[in-house]
């Protein structure tokens, strides 16, 4: 399954849980009715009054869908900053960028590692200390978001092969869109949850009056104190409410852990690395567990069952780890043997844009290109780039002109907004001088974790100093805008509810105009000959189905591109596949990619939330 089909599949699965989830709702408010027929109920003369009262179901109704929805909305509401808020909420610390413990630090690497195969800004990582089992999670709404947790036992427990297949299927649950629904079980929950907490409430409030032995239904028609029992109804109905929500996010999550795993191979090409974490688990003394009060209402996040399978696993999160690691034995499964012996991943020259870019099944990511990338970089860069100051610095260097007066103008501005950093600028403007064009935004990328570490006036300055750096030639240029694109997306979510684009287009004809005005930017920035661009417009527009486009190959402004991603960004999965194909074949029409089409074409791909490996082989000669 490539990743937009697991996209797709995704919402239908949303939808399937939503009316599931109605179902449950109107159970409870099936068996409040009845509570309420015998404590409210009207008769006259002694005879039993029917069993339908309208007036008593609406004030069921309505109390039921008041408490649950008010519960959704606002934990909803309260998880509405992320995957950094579900960390924090578990009991999880932020690993510095720039720590020096050996065991964060191997950490830190095999997540940059896997965030540059598959294509996503680097997420920022939590540390369950306090939790010696061995476990990890993905929480957030999107890869803008996204945050990996792991507990301190993952990290002691296991070797970096153990470690990588673990966070490898994380990433999975990252890239595929598996966590906005996770998120999203957590906030649903909650709401039948609170039904539980206000009927022990009522209970207690019961005892602390004296009312709690007078209160019987034959009482409550005498007068008497109707909050015990109803206290108590609120209880038993509230945890049936959650047995089945349970049921419902068990079996959502059981089937993707399957998923999960089998990407993990593909990712990493070594089916030892998962399955010998899973081992480990088994036979680990504190195994999986995760002993946080809240760890419940986070189970399915989870690489390992977290609380336990319960004396009959009904509620287990997860498959029976015998299973999973049978699944993965290649002696077992051809399919995982042809995944691990085949090789690296196809590169990007081979296949357009490796894997999730280009639509190809998923799993395409190359680990390989990824480590040649960060070989690539200086260390000291890469130093650089994990530090909250020298992070800063560092994007103020990407964007310093060659020109001694508009460089000037740049100096003055960071040195008057922000001294700190500006006192670094220089060293590192010269470290970057020299740094290949397609080493720039997989630089920056690396630096996301630590910007995001800023407080919010930090980054209000650092923002302010980042527009005037770019704006003081009089120009913004294609990498100016990448990278403005790239830290108002992924950073900006730190210090701000997280904004998911609904889905609002579904055929080509809806966004024709929006795809004409990307390619024909593609096109032209890639070359300066008309006949070629024009010849590179017509191929990505055949992709699409369309012909004699109503707009020539012209330099759009960035002002028409970013107006018109903000309309592709509302496409349905499978059409934003189409799209991301014709800006591919675009780019390669001519069988070059400029730096130019390369920074634009990761811009597309960011604002379309499609990961965008990276470009080893789609360089410009």
């Amino acid at each position: 399954m490539d990743f937009f089909s697991h996209q797709d599949r995704a919402r239908r699965r949303t939808s399937w849980l939503v009316a599931l989830y109605g179902l449950a709702v109107a159970g409870i408010m099936l068996a409040f009715y009845a509570v309420a027929l015998g404590l409210f109920g009207s008769s006259e003369a002694g005879d039993r009054a029917g069993l339908w009262q309208p007036e008593i179901f609406i004030w069921v109704a309505g109390g039921v869908l008041a408490v649950v929805g008010f519960g959704s909305l606002f934990k909803i509401a309260q998880l509405g900053g992320g995957g950094s808020v579900v960390a924090r909420s578990l009991g999880g610390r932020p690993v510095l960028p720039n720590t020096t413990d050996p065991d964060e630090r191997r950490l830190l690497n095999v997540v940059e590692e896997m965030a540059l195969a598959a294509g996503v800004a680097v997420p920022q990582v939590y540390l369950l200390d306090s939790e010696p089992g061995i476990n990890a999670f993905a929480a957030g709404f999107t890869p803008r978001d996204a945050v990996i947790g792991v507990t301190r036992g993952c990290v002691r427990q296991l070797t970096r092969d153990e470690l990588q297949g673990v966070i490898a299927h994380e990433f999975s649950h990252v890239v595929n869109g598996d966590m906005r629904l996770n998120i999203r079980l957590i906030g649903v929950l909650f709401g039948i949850l609170l039904i539980t907490v206000i009927g022990r409430g009522l209970l207690r409030t019961a005892h602390l009056g004296g009312g709690g032995g007078r209160s019987s239904r034959g009482n409550s028609k005498r007068g008497g104190n109707p909050l015990p029992l109803l206290g108590l109804a609120m209880i038993v109905i509230g945890y049936i409410g959650v047995f089945f929500a349970n049921l419902i996010k068990s079996a959502v999550s059981r089937q993707r852990e399957f998923l999960a795993d089998a990407s993990s191979v593909q990712y990493t090409r070594n089916p030892d690395g998962i399955a010998n974490a899973l081992r480990r688990i088994g036979g680990f003394a504190a195994g999986a567990r995760v002993a946080h009060a809240r760890a419940p209402e986070a189970s399915h996040l989870f690489f390992g069952e977290a609380v336990g399978r319960g004396l009959t696993g009904l509620f287990a999160t997860h498959p029976p780890l015998r299973e999973r690691i049978r699944r993965l034995d290649p002696a077992s499964n051809p399919q995982i043997a042809s995944w691990a012996d085949s090789g690296p991943a196809p590169s990007a020259g081979a296949a357009g844009v490796s894997g999730f870019a280009a639509g190809a099944r998923a799993g395409t990511l190359d680990l390989a290109a990824a480590r040649a990338v960060l070989d690539r970089l200086p260390a000291a860069l890469r130093e650089a780039a994990r530090d909250p100051v020298a992070a800063r610095a560092l994007l103020y260097a990407l964007l310093r002109s060659p020109r001694p007066d508009i460089r000037e103008t740049q100096d003055r501005a960071a040195h008057a907004h922000d001294p700190h950093a500006e006192s670094r600028l220089a060293a590192l403007a010269q470290a970057t001088a020299s740094l290949p064009k397609d080493l720039r935004l997989p630089l920056a990328e690396l630096a996301v974790p630590a910007l995001k570490g800023l407080s919010h006036g930090e980054y209000r300055t650092f923002l302010a100093v980042l527009r005037l750096m770019a704006e003081a030639d009089g120009e913004i240029d294609l990498f100016e805008y990448a990278l403005r694109h790239l830290v108002i997306r992924h950073v900006e979510p730190a210090f701000g509810k997280v904004s998911v684009a609904p889905v609002r287009y579904r055929t080509i004809a809806q966004v024709r105009s929006a795809c004409e005005t990307v390619l024909a930017a593609l096109a032209v920035w890639g070359t300066a000959d008309e006949a070629a661009a024009a010849a590179c417009q017509e191929a990505g527009l055949r992709i699409l189905g369309l012909t004699a486009p109503a707009r020539a190959a012209s330099k759009a402004s960035l002002g028409e591109v970013d107006q018109a991603l903000n309309t592709l960004a509302e496409a349905s999965p499978q059409l934003k596949k189409q799209i991301l194909e014709a800006c591919v074949c675009c780019v390669q029409a001519d069988g070059r990619v400029a730096p130019d089409q390369a920074d634009l074409l990761r811009a597309i791909a960011d604002a379309l939330d499609v990961p965008m490996p990276p470009m080893d082989r789609m360089r410009a000669s």
